[in-house]
């Protein structure tokens, strides 16, 4: 056999003629590729939310941008500003972060979200990395209803502040 896979049963069938029947070959699928690391200090922070949110072990694993479809939590940045710049040139920049889930059952999204905010606004230690630190995060805006979809979904959204330090790479 080749790298192709293909149906052992078929390979041994012969036909009447005593010649093997022509086997059908599917390509093996590969994985798909794996996207670049992020270099932004933004999405490295903000990726390092969504780690902490991951290790709650909600009901869906959180991902950036739209809901996907069924059971999801997913977080996009809102629009912010660098609320201080210093002379030195490091920034300190509240971003808010929010954060949407969809779930049939509207206690379980509910506690979700509610468990998210109460565990990342109460911790005491938050990520760093290389130029930036994350200084502490704060409640935006409590759980909310926003709709229900047709299939009976319920959406809901909330806010949370990630107060992010940025360190200017020269006095990093």
């Amino acid at each position: 056999m080749s790298e192709l896979t293909q149906n052992p049963q078929e390979a041994e069938q012969e036909t009447g003629t005593g010649q093997e029947t022509p086997v059908q070959e599917t390509p093996v699928q590969d994985d798909p590729p794996t996207p670049p690391a992020s270099t932004s200090v933004l999405n490295l922070a903000i990726e390092s939310v969504m780690d902490l949110i991951d290790g709650l072990t909600p009901f869906a694993k959180i991902t950036r941008g739209a809901l996907g479809t069924g059971n999801s939590l997913s977080c996009e940045i809102a629009p912010s500003v660098p609320e201080s710049v210093f002379y030195d040139k490091n920034t300190y920049i509240p971003v808010t972060l929010a954060l949407n889930g969809k779930h049939d059952d509207l206690q379980t999204l509910s506690d979700t979200l509610n468990n998210i905010i109460d565990t990342l606004t109460r911790n005491t230690s938050y990520p760093n990395g290389n130029g930036w630190e994350i200084v502490d995060i704060t409640n935006g805006n409590l759980p909310r209803i926003i709709g229900r979809e047709e299939n009976n979904s319920w959406l809901m959204a909330a806010d949370l502040i990630v107060k992010l330090y940025r360190k200017d790479e020269q006095t990093a």
